[in-house]
């Protein structure tokens, strides 16, 4: 009769805990990518708030914030359209609010 091999416990928690690591590198990337769009829309730069907005859309999604990754694909949707700030700007809220909820809680399961 072969015995059962046990898990390796501390292996399992070490790749959890650098795996956690990751993610809140990540979100803090995220929230700076969120900070440079702030500043974007201030400027009325929209090309640069659509390039910003496109790459935290991709990298959300990879991460798998997708309501993050949504709502920052609607700025840049609402980007293309600049005579329409207002949109914009409402669509870049609704997008730091969802990630502020989300900073603190693992990335959501896929």
């Amino acid at each position: 009769m072969t015995a059962k091999r046990r898990p390796d416990l501390a292996h399992s928690a070490s790749e959890m805990a650098v795996n956690a690591a990751r993610v809140c590198r990540s979100a803090d990337v995220l929230s700076g990518r969120i900070d440079e769009m702030v500043a974007a829309v201030s400027q009325e730069q929209w090309r640069e708030v659509q390039e910003l907005s496109r790459q935290l859309a991709q990298s959300s999604r990879s991460l798998g914030f997708r309501a993050v990754s949504a709502l920052a694909q609607r700025v840049c949707d609402e980007a293309e359209k600049p005579h329409n700030k207002l949109g914009i700007k409402r669509s870049l809220l609704r997008l730091i609010g969802v990630h502020g909820r989300s900073g603190s809680r693992r990335a959501e399961t896929v």
